[in-house]
């Protein structure tokens, strides 16, 4: 078996029909081609960085891309996103995640990456923390409200005290950034100035607010998305799914808790 470390987009591209044949063997679905683009090769961040295993073909693939947040005097982070793991259902037993992952972090550190992040599963997060060092928060929540409940949410003290408790943002008033994110193949997003969202069968995912007043902008609909933190928030809404985040400092100490967590970081693929 031998591993590969690429960091090069145009190298990667050459492996890209083995990567997307081993998604749908990992998955049982395929992996959109365009999709794949758009956040590898057309990610105007930089070069992604993808660990790749063989043993007569692909058998393992770790990659992350780079997505920079913003601290408050709007520098960017040398920051990266943890994308989608894969192990084929031979080789699942030898440890190959911890590798290729840690080969990956190893050089991004080598060559001055802050952190990397991420949104792990309910499976793959014990995997994150125990193996990687990863520190990962007790899941935020996605939850699902009327128009009342928005506007009740809108005038939370305490949703208003973490936008201004966070220190690293997307933040997509930049317009590299935004044009970008909202870029994404097979999703059609809206702009309303520091407001972000995407609408579908009468229902809003809110990808990006700059602030809690900028929710009673958005247009009527049956019901909205936000991804929150569970804390904030009691018997409002419905809980559709959790999301659990996390990361790793790399040349840079990481808190995951100073990240203010919205769709447009954790819808990704």
């Amino acid at each position: 078996m031998r591993t590969v470390i690429v960091k090069d987009k145009s190298e990667l591209l050459r492996y890209k029909k083995e990567i997307l044949d081993l998604f749908r063997e990992s998955y049982g679905k395929d992996l959109p081609s365009d999709l794949w683009d758009w956040a590898y090769i057309n990610n105007p961040f930089g070069n992604p960085y993808a660990a790749l295993a063989f043993d007569d073909g692909l058998v393992a693939h770790y990659a992350v891309i780079p997505y920079p947040l913003m601290n408050k005097s709007g520098a960017k982070q040398k920051s990266f996103l943890s994308m989608t793991t894969m192990v084929a259902k031979t080789h699942r037993k030898y440890g190959l995640f911890t590798k290729l992952a840690t080969l990956t972090y190893d050089e991004l550190k080598k060559d001055g990456a802050d952190f990397v992040m991420g949104f792990p599963n309910q499976m793959s997060a014990p995997g994150f923390k125990k193996r990687l060092d990863w520190e990962v928060l007790q899941p935020d929540i996605v939850v699902s409200v009327n128009r009342e409940e928005l506007e009740e949410i809108s005038n939370l003290h305490s949703l208003n005290e973490i936008e201004k408790s966070s220190k690293l943002v997307v933040n997509l008033s930049h317009t590299e950034i935004r044009e970008w994110r909202l870029a994404k193949p097979g999703v059609t997003y809206s702009w309303l100035d520091s407001l972000a969202y995407k609408s579908y069968n009468e229902e809003i995912d809110v990808m990006y607010y700059e602030s809690a007043a900028d929710l009673r902008r958005l247009p009527a609909a049956s019901s909205y998305n936000l991804l929150l933190p569970a804390n904030i928030i009691s018997d409002i809404g419905t809980v559709s799914f959790e999301y659990m985040f996390g990361g790793l400092g790399l040349n840079k100490e990481f808190d995951p808790n100073s990240v203010l967590r919205q769709m447009c970081l954790s819808d990704v693929f």
